[in-house]
């Protein structure tokens, strides 16, 4: 038996695109938990950012203890263990190591404020000069605050 062609590209389109959606799907859940996380972070009890988010105090800890073990820079892939300091920006992580070693080149948008600038490209992100900059202060200064 011969498959019909047509079929077949149908299928492949959308295979493709079913994959294309899963993509945007995992990225949109990182985004939001790694945002419940920041908003924790922030001095958010669980209990208030379950009833702002309209979800269960208990759903809101799930997030933030999953998140807090599977944190890791997402230039490097270090895990938060292993790195001194992370830096959160808006839709990534950077560790200290790789504020300290990178160099920007190729321009792309930048994870942290989006604009299109020279980015140090990561392997799940980039990140221009300013926001290296930025961070390094922070992390300087967090240092200095022990």
């Amino acid at each position: 038996m011969t498959l019909d062609e047509e079929l077949l590209v149908a299928a492949r389109k959308a295979g493709t695109a079913s994959a294309a959606a899963q993509n945007q799907a995992d990225i949109a859940k990182a985004v939001y938990h790694h945002t419940v996380l920041r908003l924790h972070r922030a001095g958010g009890s669980m209990r208030e950012i379950a009833e702002a988010l309209q979800i269960s105090h208990q759903r809101v800890h799930q997030i933030v203890e999953q998140s807090k073990r599977t944190e890791r820079c997402w230039f490097c892939g270090r895990g938060a263990g292993d790195v001194g300091k992370l830096m959160a920006g808006p839709a990534a992580l950077i560790c200290d190591l790789c504020v300290a070693e990178a160099r920007t080149g190729e321009t792309g948008d930048c994870s942290f404020c989006s604009e299109t600038k020279p980015v140090h490209e990561g392997t799940d992100a980039r990140i221009c000069r300013s926001c290296l900059d930025f961070s390094a202060a922070v992390i300087s200064g967090a240092a200095s605050l022990r």
